[in-house]
């Protein structure tokens, strides 16, 4: 098990290896995100809001947006509503698009004085006004995870964590099996 099973999984775990590293550390996520040609921030901004006060100096109830972008996205999965945590902070909906996946879900922002809509600077916006680099770097948790694939590609990723992990094991058991066999007589 520990050659020939290591030696083909090996490619498929230094994926897993490589999009954890890019969770793990911001300077390989922004060399790879500029590598692939990507122009904007790799990591999440909440952008401010446009305006101070209110037009009509009314509250606008933030509730109105999931029915406005329940209109405009009829096939959305789920909406989820980030409201503001200071005064000059937007508002932050998430549109899930598919079910399971997170890559293509449409991250949008609102002001929520005036609920007019807000462009961010980073990657995390509408899905499709998305370049390659920032699907790249979007795709990297459901990569991670396998989700990318289903149901079936989480069980792969499964599989491959759970026998990369049982390598330095079956090595030992291999190494100590060659150095502390009794020998015939």
């Amino acid at each position: 098990m520990h050659t020939v099973i290591g030696f083909y999984i090996c490619s498929f775990a230094l994926v897993l290896a490589f999009t954890g590293s890019m969770m793990s550390y911001n300077w390989l996520k922004y060399v790879v995100y500029k590598s692939t040609g990507g122009d904007k921030e790799a990591r999440f901004i909440i952008p401010q809001n446009n305006s101070d006060t209110s037009l009509d100096n009314k509250t606008i109830p933030m509730d109105y947006l999931i029915v406005k972008l329940h209109k405009e996205n009829p096939e959305a999965k789920a909406f989820e509503l980030h409201y503001p945590k200071t005064e000059e902070e937007s508002i932050y909906i998430e549109v899930t698009n598919s079910n399971g996946l997170y890559y293509d879900a449409d991250f949008r922002f609102f002001d929520q004085h005036t609920l007019e809509e807000i462009e961010t600077p980073s990657i995390y916006g509408k899905y499709k006004n998305a370049k390659v680099a920032d699907k790249i770097q979007r795709m990297n948790y459901d990569i991670h995870i396998g989700a990318i694939g289903g149901i079936i590609g989480k069980i792969i990723a499964f599989i491959i964590s759970f026998l990369t992990a049982s390598l330095p094991i079956t090595g030992i058991l291999l190494w100590y099996g060659r150095h502390y066999k009794k020998k015939r007589v």
